[in-house]
C-alpha cells in the first residue's frame, strides 16, 4: 500500500530510496561537511581527516582529539510509540551494526545525533501518524550509550531480511529525551 509524507509546512515529500546505501553513504559526506560548517565551530568539531584515505573512518574529530561520529536522523520513527512505547517525536534510531564495530574499534567514541524532522506526518490509507517537528544536537559517549542498548528494543527491519547490500538489518530504539543525551543545540 502507498503512503504520502509531509513536512512541517505541509508539503508533501517524495522518499528517497533508504536501502540504497552507496546512494546514502555519498550523501552522508555532504552531511558531515554541512553539520561541521553549521555547527562545527560552535562545538569544536572538524572532519577526521582520516575520512580522506578510508571512508568508513569515523566522521568527526572533537578539539582535534576525540574521535566522534555522526548519526543524522531526518525521518520519525512513526510507529515507535504502537512498537515499543517510545513517543516517535523522541524516537532515534542506533544500528546494531556500528554498536558492534564502535565496541571492537572505538570504545571512547562520542556519537552526535543530529535529528531534523524533513517529515513530520505519515499516512497510509485511513492511518495517519504525526509528531512534533524537532532540530537540534545531542551528544553521549558510546560506553554510555551501550548502557542503554543493554535495555533497548531492537527493531528488525523487515525489508532488509535478505539484504546483500551491508545494510543494517536492526537498529536499537532509543529515547533522545534519556538523561544520558546531552542536548548541546
Amino acid at each position: 500500500m502507498a503512503y504520502k509524507q509531509y513536512n512541517k509546512d505541509g508539503i508533501e515529500i517524495t522518499p528517497q530510496d533508504l536501502q540504497n546505501k552507496t546512494l546514502w553513504c555519498k550523501d552522508g559526506e555532504k552531511i558531515e561537511e554541512a553539520f561541521v560548517d553549521k555547527f562545527g565551530e560552535k562545538l569544536d568539531l572538524i572532519i577526521n581527516p582520516e575520512k580522506v584515505n578510508n571512508p568508513y573512518a569515523p566522521d568527526l574529530l572533537k578539539s582535534n582529539l576525540y574521535i566522534a561520529d555522526l548519526k543524522t536522523q531526518n525521518t520519525p520513527f512513526f510507529k515507535a510509540n504502537d512498537l515499543y512505547g517510545i513517543d516517535p517525536t523522541y524516537a532515534v534510531v542506533f544500528n546494531r551494526k556500528d554498536a558492534e564495530r564502535y565496541w571492537k574499534n572505538y570504545r571512547e567514541i562520542i556519537i552526535y545525533f543530529w535529528v531534523e524532522w524533513h517529515s513530520v506526518k505519515f499516512e497510509m490509507g485511513n492511518l495517519v501518524k504525526e509528531v512534533e517537528f524537532l532540530n537540534g544536537v545531542w551528544s553521549i559517549k558510546f560506553l554510555d550509550l551501550v548502557e542503554l542498548l543493554k535495555v533497548a528494543p531492537e527493531h528488525m527491519y523487515q525489508q532488509r531480511v535478505n539484504d546483500t547490500k551491508g545494510n543494517a538489518k536492526g537498529s536499537f530504539v532509543l529515547d533522545i529525551r534519556n538523561n544520558a543525551f546531552e542536548r548541546l543545540i
